[in-house]
């Protein structure tokens, strides 16, 4: 399951309490209204720093954009992504790629979502392709 950069719990937690002036809600910078990314990295994100992004033939810097809508949350529930197809890269830098975490940013390369892979360091070989299944992230508030 995904965790939320520190970034954004800050933002969270001060829009939705008395932090403003004379106790009203602080203000809530939205996220750009933009495609969300999924962003690789050889290296394991945390809540106060991303990852070091994925390099090579074959990864768009940046991350992958996401192309459908996931379902909106309700009454609490998750939100699963991506939504629709599975999301691949195939490696065709001529070596292997490391991949350790990813970083869900919008398209201003706001970091929001954060996670390690389960059994990273995934090695990717040449001519071979990662993909994340479709529901394959889980995003929650708990």
């Amino acid at each position: 399951m995904a965790a939320i950069d520190q970034t954004r719990v800050s933002a969270i937690l001060n829009a939705n309490s008395p932090t403003g002036a004379a106790g009203i809600p602080g203000t809530y910078t939205a996220l750009a209204a933009t495609a969300m990314k999924v962003r690789l990295n050889s290296t394991v994100s945390t809540a106060s720093a991303a990852g070091t992004e994925l390099t090579g033939t074959g990864y768009t810097a940046g991350g992958t954009a996401l192309g459908t809508a996931s379902t909106a949350s309700t009454a609490g529930s998750n939100v699963t992504l991506p939504a629709g197809s599975a999301l691949s890269w195939t490696n065709s830098s001529g070596g292997a790629w490391s991949i350790a975490s990813f970083d869900l940013t919008d398209g201003s390369a706001v970091r929001t979502w954060f996670a390690a892979f389960n059994g990273q360091p995934i090695s990717v070989a040449n001519a071979n392709v990662f993909q994340i299944a479709v529901g394959g992230i889980v995003l929650a508030l708990t």
